[in-house]
């Protein structure tokens, strides 16, 4: 009977661990974003050298923030990763490296995680409507707006997604279809059309 009941409390024990676990994760994550988009909003307001014509070693250059996105509607809000392997997308949004850079003219690509263990990221981005506002922040201060023109489901390898663009446009895309497809959204400079 004894043994019984160890048993068993150490059954709910296990249970109790195995659904605190990802809720510790969440908070962790949610603190290191945090940590990240701080850092960005102090890297930019210090961006004057320091003694000896150095510049500020912050995590900015450390870890390779490069902006940050947000998109109201969804409450999102992290710091887009200079890259879009593994590191990167475990911390927040990548920026694919063969696009065009944040706030720059042609088709700059950002990709982020759909229900990661790391965090929610992209997770809810299907639910987003066309004309919804879109911000995107480099690391220079200049805070781009754009809005939801089209969304659509591809292919994995679709070229549409990172196609060459001579206009500014902000492709962003997740996985769709439990990894199988890929689900984005092409936003337009605000007031602009394509």
């Amino acid at each position: 009977m004894r043994d019984r009941k160890k048993k068993g409390i150490g059954l709910i024990l296990i249970g109790i661990a195995i659904f605190a676990v990802p809720f510790f994760l969440r908070i962790s994550e949610q603190n290191r974003t945090d940590q990240y988009l701080e850092n960005f909003k102090e890297d930019e307001d210090e961006s004057e050298e320091t003694a000896g014509g150095k510049k500020k070693e912050t995590i900015l250059s450390d870890e390779g923030v490069i902006g940050i996105i947000e998109i109201p509607e969804l409450d999102l809000k992290y710091p887009v990763f200079e890259g879009a392997g593994v590191a990167q997308l475990n911390e927040g949004i990548g920026h694919m490296t063969n696009t065009s850079g944040l706030c720059e003219e042609g088709n700059c690509v950002l990709a982020g995680h759909n229900g990661s263990r790391r965090g929610i990221y992209f997770t809810y981005l299907c639910n987003v409507k066309s004309g919804e506002v879109v911000k995107l922040t480099n690391k220079k201060g200049e805070m781009h707006e754009y809005t939801v023109a089209e969304t659509r489901v591809v292919n994995p390898y679709d070229s549409w997604v990172t196609e060459e663009r001579e206009e500014e446009v902000l492709t962003l895309f997740t996985c769709a279809s439990h990894g199988t497809r890929r689900f984005v959204c092409r936003c337009l400079p605000a007031g602009g059309d394509e």
